[in-house]
């Protein structure tokens, strides 16, 4: 008996230096950046580990960007940053989090925002997604939720796991997603090239719905425009 309680007060001991090591946020601080877009006629944000929200504003006249970091230790937190880097006329956005981290976390939250005429690339790896009024936007997206609304232009979204929320795009809307819902409505015309699971719903779809590979999980659609090319075994 007495071995048995010295087992579980050491198991409960390292559960608990576990649980504070690999806190959330031992220690945070806010990070900013600010770039001008004169001549810039492409955008791309690349988030890694935390939440990023990419929000177009009309007449906006540079990139800014705000956010949080967070680390377990304080010398970790001193190498995440924001940066922005400018090719020809590409400019860059990125949250710089060290690579290769060992018995520690690191993240950053961040929000960017662009002039909503100049068209997009997101590439984030995990935690929560969300694109807000935009022009066209092209998303490869890791895990995590994603939210994309109030695009003008087309969608494009690669996803690996988590739900896809799409609304209110003027264009076309094309996804290639792995696990996890696709809710779209109000969009131009909506591809699914392919799905591996979870369920996809579209309504008011001014143009085609068309569905390609699709693994498990339902399809349902009302107020299709255009013509609805689905799998056979999904047909109403």
């Amino acid at each position: 008996m007495r071995n048995a309680l010295i087992a579980a007060a050491a198991l409960a001991t390292a559960t608990t230096a576990s649980a504070g090591f690999f806190s959330d946020c031992d220690h945070s601080a806010p990070r900013s950046l600010a770039s001008p877009i004169a001549g810039v006629t492409k955008i791309i944000v690349i988030g890694h580990a935390g939440t990023l929200k990419v929000e177009g504003r009309s007449g906006a006249g540079d990139v800014r960007a705000n956010g949080t970091a967070c680390a377990s230790s304080e010398s970790l937190l001193h190498d995440i940053a924001l940066r922005a880097t400018r090719t020809g006329n590409e400019l860059r956005i990125e949250a710089d989090i060290p690579e290769d981290l060992f018995m520690e976390q690191a993240s950053l939250d961040f929000t960017v925002t662009l002039p909503n005429n100049i068209p997009v690339v997101v590439k984030d790896g995990s935690g929560s997604l969300e694109v807000v009024n935009t022009a066209s936007a092209d998303i490869t997206d890791g895990s995590g939720e994603l939210i994309v609304k109030g695009v003008n232009g087309d969608v494009a979204i690669q996803d690996g796991s988590g739900s896809i929320d799409v609304s209110d795009v003027t264009g076309q809307v094309r996804i290639r997603d792995g696990y996890g819902s696709i809710d779209v409505v109000r969009a131009g015309s909506v591809l699914v090239e392919a799905d591996g699971s979870g369920s996809i719903d579209v309504a008011d779809i001014r143009g085609d719905f068309t569905v390609g590979q699709k693994g498990s999980g339902s399809i349902d659609y009302e107020r299709v425009g255009g013509k609805v090319n689905v799998p056979e075994r999904s047909r109403r």
